[in-house]
């Protein structure tokens, strides 16, 4: 071939690679650029760089949205659906990686000036006063063109031509994608906020316990001081949103986050003292940096992430709400008037105690002869019945445990969950009178398919009888009705095809359709309990007390707040934090357990 054709064929060829590499970008789009119109994974977009991903996202859909949330990553805990409630509007979460002011009010100016935003929340956290117009990787921190003005040819040539690795890290985490959020897709983008279905499906209560799960907070106990480099350019920036939320008509709250408490010492109070001040004369805001919430890391990821139970008690608190638990000291209306003095008193912040000891008794069956480690006879379980009300302790129902943690409402001195497995018709002939003569309820998990029947299902091979809801209805206000599956605790020699014993995932099942089955087992008996005795089933005992993270966070989706093992232990509940209702322990109660046994089990902690 001569040298020119060859030259010719040679550019020709990398002209056609060049716009194959620039359609492959634009189509797979891994950073969302283009609109994602291919994939639709918007939550991929946004991890791999917010600041651009959800501006390209609004862009698009903005007629979907009315008011935002601007600010770090903590902001991500502020319950979108309470705004909308409150506002009766439609918010999207803007947060960000990282705390930089700067790229926080370029945002905020881009929302106002662009759309017609009736809300605007402003959440800050101390250490934005740390960092400020930071130099940042471009593809994974950089802001869109569009909030920075700079040459959109530029920013777009920057993705157009991007290295085509991006694009098919993009397809191969495409197929490995499951029913949680992995690695790679951190967002809910119909919320702009993190998808937090696995960390509000954490099991928590015991301090030491959670120690182990984030251990960052043992180890975190740095005293090296914290100097706050940039008061001025946060306050600034800060007046910059103010001004323009002013002239657009914006409803702008202002909201410092909360910080551990190990964090928040390392800052000089009169540095805290004189940023306070400067945001007071600019605007009044609520401040919730530091409270007794502060001191315990059970309400925290890390020093400067805290759970959405704590945005959920900072927003009752904004909004007045008296029906919720709300610590006395958390959140202050900060103006000029009290900006100093109230900057100040943080740091004699005292920690409180919190959460209860709530021991849990589990049984079964009552029979004459106690056969086996999961029946008692009705003379054992009326001496440890007895045993209960004479040495001080009040049996709770799970509405108590509930109400304990949604409210504050206050537990007995001495708690007990009595609790029984299955729906055994000696419940309702043995159990039911005996707890009513000592004045205790109890909560009795039943298997949908099963109740009332002394068959299995429809092969009529004989089994342990079970009461029926007419019984279940006499047991009103001693025993509550509540769920053990409708139908994945079945018993393998009786089925004909292949078993659920329990509500795991089969290996070979896939995840989207095991979460159909167990969401659709769920509403099965939660319906049945509805329509024969008006109860909302709000709990689960797990069929052999098995569990994983991805049948949990199914179960507390659709609404599920208590979950039961048959692991041994007590359990600690926490008021205002719902996880430490999730996978609690049980003790199994054993036709030999004596009372003075019985008080050693009910006082191990």
């Amino acid at each position: 071939m001569a040298p020119k054709k060859w030259l010719i064929a040679f550019c020709c060829t990398g002209i056609l690679l060049l716009g194959a590499m620039v359609a492959f970008n634009v189509l797979i789009d891994p950073f969302g650029i283009f609109g994602d119109r291919i994939l639709g994974w918007h939550s991929y977009n946004a991890t791999q760089n917010p600041r651009t991903a959800k501006i390209a996202f609004i862009n698009r859909y903005h007629e979907s949205f009315d008011s935002f949330i601007v600010g770090p990553s903590g902001a991500s805990a502020f319950p979108v659906a309470m705004l909308d409630a409150h506002f009766d509007a439609h918010f999207f979460n803007m947060f960000a990686f990282g705390g930089d002011m700067r790229d926080i009010d370029l945002t905020a100016q881009y929302l106002m000036e662009n759309f017609e935003v009736q809300n605007l929340v402003l959440s800050i956290y101390i250490d934005s006063v740390r960092f400020y117009s930071m130099d940042m990787d471009p593809l994974s921190m950089g802001m869109h063109a569009d909030i920075t003005g700079d040459s959109r040819a530029a920013f777009l040539g920057r993705y157009l031509f991007l290295n085509p690795r991006h694009a098919m890290e993009k397809l191969q985490r495409h197929r490995q994608r499951g029913y949680l959020p992995g690695a790679f897709d951190w967002f809910d983008m119909s919320t702009g906020a993190y998808d937090k279905r696995t960390r509000a499906a954490e099991p928590i209560g015991c301090l030491d316990a959670y120690l182990q799960l984030y251990p960052q907070f043992l180890t975190h106990h740095s005293t090296t001081p914290i100097w706050m480099s940039y008061t001025q350019e946060l306050v600034s920036r800060v007046q910059s949103i103010y001004d323009t939320a002013t002239a657009q008509g914006v409803n702008l709250i202002v909201v410092f986050n909360p910080i551990f408490s190990d964090h928040f010492m390392r800052f000089n109070p009169y540095e805290v003292a004189a940023l306070f001040s400067g945001i007071a004369e600019v605007t009044p805001f609520w401040n919730f940096s530091m409270s007794s919430i502060s001191f315990d890391p059970r309400f925290f990821y890390d020093p400067t992430h805290f759970r959405e139970a704590v945005g959920t008690m900072a927003l009752g608190r904004i909004f007045g709400y008296g029906h919720m638990y709300i610590p006395p000291d958390f959140g202050t209306w900060v103006t000029t008037q009290n900006a100093d003095a109230h900057a100040r008193s943080l740091f004699y912040a005292q920690p409180q105690p919190r959460g209860t000891n709530v021991p849990i008794l589990m049984y079964h069956h009552l029979a004459e002869v106690a056969t086996n480690p999961w029946t008692v006879t009705p003379e054992a379980f009326a001496a440890q019945m007895r045993a209960l009300r004479d040495n001080g302790f009040t049996a709770i129902t799970l509405r108590q445990l509930v109400d304990y943690v949604d409210y504050g409402m206050p537990l007995p001195e001495r708690p007990v969950l009595i609790t029984f497995d299955d729906g055994y018709l000696s419940v309702y002939q043995y159990a039911f009178p005996i707890l009513q003569y000592y004045g205790h309820v109890a909560v009795s998990f039943v298997m949908g398919f099963a109740v009332g029947t002394d068959t299995y299902k429809d092969t009529g091979n004989p089994t342990t009888p079970k009461f029926c809801f007419d019984q279940a209805r006499n047991m009103a206000g001693i025993m509550c009705i509540q769920s053990h599956s409708y139908d994945m605790h079945q018993w393998a020699p009786f089925e004909t095809g292949r078993a659920r014993e329990n509500i795991m995932r089969w290996e070979d099942e896939c995840e989207f359709e095991y979460a159909a089955r167990l969401r659709a087992d769920h509403a099965r008996i939660s319906q049945l309990i509805y329509d024969n005795l008006g109860e909302a089933v709000f709990a689960i005992a797990y069929p052999h007390g098995v569990y994983d993270t991805l049948a949990q966070a199914i179960l507390v989706t659709e609404g599920v707040r208590v979950t039961l093992t048959t692991r041994t232990g007590t359990n600690v509940i926490v008021p205002g934090l719902p996880q430490s209702l999730l996978s609690l322990n049980r003790f199994n109660i054993t036709d030999d357990v004596c009372e003075d046994e019985l008080m050693w089990i009910l006082h191990t902690e």
